[in-house]
């Protein structure tokens, strides 16, 4: 990602306006996405300091309480390949996204990279996807047809919609774009929408989905680097690991941290437009 905001932690972690300065400059320079580098020599107190700055943007969320704020993105030789521990490519997606009080901000901290050299994270700005569709399509994409699977044993994030529009109506990040790519299967097949012709909704997301892909960029993220970005605008994903994973001790393998940050009830973060 040649465009994506780098940061220094002793920048943002140390002085008079810390953490707000990272909060200032996520909604400013970043445009909603940052990329941190703490020395890796120590994760435990980079994990602390990390909160610290996200605490900056609005309520780090627990969403699984019995692992704490922290859940460990590892990989398993087992999983689904095309998800969130398989070592295929998980496509866009943004994260519980049928909840009512969808989380705000994702940060992923990076513990281990992948040894085989895949394990990429990948962003699409679905802000200049839905800006690059015809009106028709954002038309029929702001309508609430949609459903979607509700996660089990999440806290913190609200109720499951029983239906939500996609787009949201207007595009200046004040409600997000409930967006992944996995619906698309479901909806060619007529699932997932609840419209008395889901031919033209399917086609207008499909539409989406080729534009968020023709956006996306990657970062590979290192030992002790935090990415943080707000998913209301960004969809995310992850590249396939290299090959030989099944090889490769468990111990030594990729390994993410990941936490939410839910969107501040005391109103914008600081500089945001």
């Amino acid at each position: 990602m040649t465009d994506l905001l780098h940061l220094a932690a002793q920048d943002v972690t140390f002085g008079p306006d810390a953490p707000y300065g990272f909060a200032d400059a996520l909604a400013g320079p970043g445009a909603g996405r940052a990329l941190v580098t703490f020395d890796p020599a120590d994760h435990d107190l980079n994990l602390q300091l990390a909160l610290s700055l996200l605490s900056s943007l609005g309520p780090v969320i627990a969403v699984y309480p019995g692992e704490g704020c922290w859940s460990d993105l590892e990989v398993r030789t087992t999983a689904d390949p095309g998800r969130t521990h398989g070592v295929g490519e998980n496509r866009l997606h943004l994260d519980l996204v049928d909840r009512d009080r969808l989380p705000r901000y994702i940060a992923l901290y990076c513990v281990r990279s992948d040894p085989a050299g895949g394990g990429a994270s990948a962003l699409s700005d679905l802000r200049q996807a839905a800006e690059a569709l015809g009106e028709e399509d954002r038309a029929l994409l702001q309508s609430p047809v949609f459903r979607y699977f509700a996660d089990k044993g999440v806290h913190g994030v609200g109720e499951s919609l029983e239906r939500f529009a996609v787009l949201p109506t207007l595009l200046d990040g004040t409600e997000p774009t409930r967006f992944t790519t996995k619906m698309l299967p479901h909806l060619e097949t007529g699932e997932l929408v609840d419209a008395d012709d889901p031919a033209p909704v399917t086609a207008a997301f499909s539409r989406l989905v080729e534009a968020a892909y023709a956006s996306r960029s990657t970062v590979r993220l290192t030992p002790g680097q935090l990415l943080v970005f707000d998913q209301h605008r960004y969809a995310h994903g992850r590249m396939p690991l290299g090959e030989g994973q099944d090889q490769t001790p468990v111990g030594e393998r990729r390994l993410l941290k990941q936490t939410y940050v839910a969107a501040d009830h005391r109103g914008p973060v600081r500089g945001e437009r």
